[in-house]
């Protein structure tokens, strides 16, 4: 996605026609490919962090290193709005000499607050030859170990920008774009869905499709939905420089992101540890998501990934042994107690709660000694209406309740 010789992003824009259809959880990811504070910047952040998640400064192809004031307090603006705004550097498909890349990172993060880091031009290969670190893979995880090294938030982006063999790039970036192309036809011929794609969350990949007509915008996001991509960006332009400006379409894009029955899910958990007193505090399992349209939910946990067993009626993709959710005395962890499809539970004592952090955002928590010591799970969450007919449920996600090491490049998000 260089902008150096960056081919013009066009997609369509009926994208709110297929916001009432189907119940893909994706978000806005924007290459925002203009000095942040300016019109253009301030189109793309305008839908708010409902819609748009993550935001990439690049001035200059990420070769600016000087310090401007205003480029400063609008980054900051757009942070405080929750969007989180990553630096650009590209790497020459693993041919840049890695110190120059390094300085390139030191100088966004010693410049602005920023999430993290977009590293573009990346090669599809990661067992190829690299004249500086011996393989393409040694290249970029010494890349990426030298973002999480920088204080503050470090979520890694990487951009082959194509689909790759393995899934050998995931154990050191946050989020893969692995489509970046023109064109309904291609992203439909030339694309190839491998299975390991579908073993991660959707949030850890990004799709990008350009030159598109509107009345293919339906087909282009069920496919990007089919593919496992929960980060996506949709523009109506065409040319040699697709990030001058927002899409004609983006509040439509917004609106269907912002609609959907279910929205940015995820989850944390933390062990059993002291506080400030060395008095215990219980460890605790976090879910978080955002809704304008479901009134109640329910949160299935699949404690052992296997979704044959537990309860798995109803729809469900996850064969749940634990349900959260709100009752007439409150918020209640329960196992199930059934044979498969019947509606059988029983309370667990879990001390679990629910607090809406923000309008339309929740977050739900319950002890994690409450799941009988299982250290992995699947969880699928479910929007309901009053009436608790189901309006969608979410992609299937996992936790690892006893390793989180990428959970907090992902949280820490410092204002």
């Amino acid at each position: 996605m260089s902008s150096r010789c960056i081919r013009r992003l066009v997609v369509s824009a009926l994208f709110a026609m297929y916001a009432a259809s189907v119940t893909a959880q994706v978000r806005l990811g924007a290459p925002s490919y203009q000095d942040p504070g300016s019109p253009q910047w301030t189109g793309w952040e305008a839908p708010g962090a409902q819609a748009v998640g993550i935001m990439i400064v690049n001035l200059n192809n990420g070769d600016d290193e000087n310090y401007y004031y205003s480029v400063d307090q609008a980054i900051r603006e757009t942070r405080k709005k929750g969007i989180q705004v990553i630096g650009y550097t590209y790497t020459g498909y693993g041919t840049r000499d890695p110190k120059v890349v390094r300085s390139k990172i030191d100088a966004v993060y010693r410049n602005y607050l920023i999430d993290g880091m977009f590293l573009d031009e990346v090669p599809t290969d990661c067992n190829a030859s690299n004249a500086f670190s011996g393989t393409e893979f040694l290249y970029y995880q010494e890349l990426t170990n030298y973002v999480r090294q920088k204080s503050g938030a470090r979520i890694t982006v990487l951009n082959p920008g194509t689909y790759s063999p393995s899934d050998c790039w995931m154990g050191i970036t946050n989020i893969l774009m692995n489509w970046e192309s023109l064109g309904l036809w291609s992203y439909q011929a030339n694309y190839v869905d491998f299975p390991w794609v579908h073993k991660y969350p959707p949030d850890r990949f990004w799709h990008i499709v350009y030159g598109m007509k509107a009345d293919q915008l339906n087909t282009v996001l069920a496919l990007a939905r089919q593919r496992n991509a929960g980060w996506v960006y949709l523009t109506n332009e065409a040319g040699d420089n697709p990030y001058d400006s927002a899409p004609a379409f983006w509040a439509a894009e917004a609106s269907a992101a912002e609609n959907q029955p279910v929205q940015a899910p995820f989850a944390t958990a933390w062990p059993d540890s002291l506080d400030a007193n060395f008095l215990p505090q219980r460890g605790r399992v976090s879910v978080r998501w955002s809704s304008r349209v479901g009134a109640q939910w329910q949160v299935f946990f699949d404690t052992d990934q296997n979704a044959a067993t537990g309860y798995h009626g109803g729809g469900i993709a996850v064969g749940a042994e634990y349900l959260l959710q709100a009752g007439a005395s409150g918020v209640q962890l329960m196992r199930y107690t059934g044979s498969g499809e019947n509606w059988s539970w029983t309370a667990v004592a879990a001390h679990a709660e629910l607090n809406n952090l923000d309008a339309d955002v929740y977050a739900a928590s319950f002890d994690t000694s409450g799941l009988a010591g299982a250290r992995a799970l699947n969880y699928q969450i479910r929007a309901l209406d009053a009436a608790a007919s189901t309006l969608g449920d979410s992609y299937v996600l996992t936790l690892s309740i006893g390793n989180t090491g990428l959970v907090f490049d992902v949280l820490n998000h410092p204002l």
